[in-house]
């Protein structure tokens, strides 16, 4: 988040920035971060005196957002007001950066554990009040590192600092604070996520908050991939297969596979059985609904061709929907009573459309589905369309 100009200034002279925070007639304050040749850190005007307080703001001061601002926006001329270096070990932390500048700029050594070990330098931030001296910083920053980290948890250890050092894309937001303090102190989850060569925190609090995400076979090497998002979307999708044969198994009145499911090493395995098993609901709905209803659906209103072919009954239609991993199940019932007809889209990519008869006895495209539900590309809409109207 970046502050509007209108509610900063930056004296050049003195080097320091004063922010404005919310409007003075519903009690809006200012604070003011001290320059750099200072020692940094924060200071709140009360009744007309500036005092020290690091909680008063918490606004990023370097960041992308801030470089790619004005030269003569206050934030930005602030920021080039400090030294590259400096501001070089602030950039990887999204909160408390003026409280560690104010580390920084007391005990200049402190940069060191910045790169060597962040989150615990970060960390150690919080463990000071908020208006440190400068030898309350340096008191803080020159003891072990594990006794740093034994003030901050119940259980600390060398393996909890390596622990520590693996972990990437920390958040450094204040909800990651009681989180990571609960995973450190639980010596059975830590014995299960601590031999990974690197730890993914988005992904590690999924696994500690969902254990049952952990315990799946196929899921524990999610938590050391390069992409967090990559894996997210492994999951996503291992989770919803196991939601779908959770729900498939109690339509069938079968009991759940579910240790066979957790043992499974591969996403692959487990679409397999999640396939399986929906053919065998597929059959079972397939005879339900044709002893009820009748197998074949009312002929087609419109032409075919060699590329768009109508799918005439119900199980051509069930058996579309799990070649192409979508719901067009869903339109069994319409399709019998004739208010929606179905076709198998061949070319120029495979598809499946959906043509609802309207009350007036018109037709309109309902939908156009690829495999997993996916998006139709432009030229099939031409086609569709230039089909549609040559009807």
């Amino acid at each position: 988040m970046i502050i509007d100009p209108e509610y900063c200034e930056f004296d050049p002279v003195s080097q320091r920035l004063t922010v404005t925070l919310g409007l003075a007639s519903k009690g809006g304050f200012q604070v003011r971060l001290r320059s750099w040749s200072e020692g940094g850190g924060v200071e709140l005007k009360e009744g007309g005196r500036w005092t020290r307080n690091d909680d008063a703001f918490d606004f990023p001061i370097v960041s992308d957002d801030v470089c790619d601002l004005e030269p003569t926006h206050p934030v930005r001329a602030y920021h080039d007001a400090l030294p590259a270096d400096v501001t070089k070990v602030l950039r990887q932390f999204s909160s408390l950066q003026c409280r560690l500048l104010h580390v920084v700029g007391q005990f200049p050594e402190s940069a060191e554990m910045a790169d060597s070990a962040p989150i615990l330098f970060w960390l150690a931030s919080n463990m000071l009040g908020p208006a440190p001296a400068k030898a309350d910083v340096r008191r803080l920053y020159t003891r072990r590192r594990v006794s740093i980290l034994d003030s901050f948890c119940a259980a600390s250890s060398r393996s909890h600092l390596k622990f520590l050092s693996k972990i990437r894309e920390f958040g450094y937001s204040f909800k990651d604070i009681e989180l990571l303090r609960r995973i450190l102190n639980d010596g059975e989850f830590l014995k299960k996520v601590r031999h990974y060569r690197q730890i993914n925190w988005p992904v590690l609090q999924v696994f500690y908050t969902q254990r049952y995400v952990m315990d799946l076979g196929c899921a524990k090497d999610c938590l050391a991939v390069d992409s967090c998002r990559d894996a997210f979307r492994y999951l996503y999708k291992v989770c919803r297969d196991i939601r779908d044969i959770r729900m498939m198994c109690k339509m069938l009145e079968c009991e759940n596979p579910e240790q066979q499911v957790f043992a499974m090493k591969s996403a692959f395995q487990i679409r397999n059985l999640h396939d399986k098993i929906a053919r065998d609901l597929s059959k079972k709905e397939k005879e339900t609904i044709i002893a009820h209803y009748g197998e074949n659906f009312p002929p087609s209103p419109l032409k075919e061709t060699k590329d768009i072919e109508y799918i005439s009954n119900v199980g051509d239609l069930l058996e579309e929907g799990l070649v192409m991993r979508h719901c067009a199940g869903e339109f069994v019932y319409q399709a019998l009573r004739g208010g929606v007809f179905i076709y198998r889209v061949h070319a120029p990519e495979r598809a499946t459309m959906a043509v609802q008869r309207s009350a007036d006895g018109t037709f309109r495209v309902e939908q156009v589905k690829l495999y997993r539900n996916g998006k139709v590309s432009v030229e099939t809409w031409d086609i569709l369309r230039r089909w549609f109207i040559s009807q």
